[in-house]
């Protein structure tokens, strides 16, 4: 379902979109994405639960909510809440651009330059980007403690055709570690498995309703594809 309505004086709109994650072609994980913005900041939130017949596998209950600033995308606090497996774990991070630092929940500090990115800020800002064809980006990605150098390039617009609006394809690979260590000693399946010096995501992308509508990290025949549920 596709919201997009003017709530309340600030709030501009909401949007809730629901995926089917698929692992060797098989439906395992139900995720949805959630974005509220308002005039000064936009709020997404990703949750993701593996599907009953495979959680005797591999149980997933996990939720992240990342806050950032409008328009430049800088993240103002990040949250998650993991239940995967025997574990039930809350974390958050709060970043001040201005003084240029990080507190994370279990009170570790660390520096923080003006323009980076968190994991989520970067998946948030990927969407909501307003791609040109062969335009590329350097980003730098902090990861709970940990700064990745991350490229991302647009291989290919698609002109807006009839009902359909204008769609893109954009590559994100991290290239390697900056600097940092880990603030936590273990993490959750997905902030270990995204990031790795090669690891690649491929979106594809509503440019006019800034909407994932797939993407895929892996390769086949072991790819892992998230694709959009249809909009009734």
């Amino acid at each position: 379902m596709t919201l997009g309505v003017i709530l309340f004086h600030g709030l501009l709109t909401a949007q809730s979109l629901s995926y089917t994650l698929s692992w060797l072609a098989i439906p395992v994980v139900d995720i949805t994405i959630q974005t509220t913005q308002t005039d000064t900041s936009i709020h997404g939130v990703y949750h993701a639960r593996t599907r009953p017949w495979f959680e005797k596998l591999y149980p997933v209950d996990n939720r992240y909510d990342i806050w950032a600033a409008r328009p430049s995308g800088s993240p103002l606090r990040y949250e998650k809440h993991i239940v995967e497996r025997s574990r039930d774990v809350h974390f958050s991070a709060q970043y001040d651009e201005d003084g240029q630092r990080v507190v994370y929940a279990n009170g570790l500090e660390r520096p923080w330059q003006p323009g980076m990115h968190t994991l989520f800020s970067a998946l948030l800002w990927v969407q909501q980007h307003p791609w040109e064809e062969n335009e590329r980006q350097d980003l730098l990605v902090e990861v709970e403690g940990v700064v990745w150098q991350v490229t991302t390039r647009c291989t290919q617009v698609i002109p807006s055709t009839g009902e359909l609006g204008a769609r893109a394809e954009v590559l994100v690979r991290f290239e390697g570690q900056e600097y940092g260590e880990p603030v936590l000693s273990r993490t959750d399946m997905v902030t270990y498995m995204l990031p790795g010096k090669g690891h690649e995501l491929k979106f594809g992308l509503d440019l006019d309703r800034h909407q994932i509508l797939w993407v895929t990290f892996g390769s086949i025949p072991f790819q892992v594809r998230a694709e959009l549920n249809p909009i009734p």
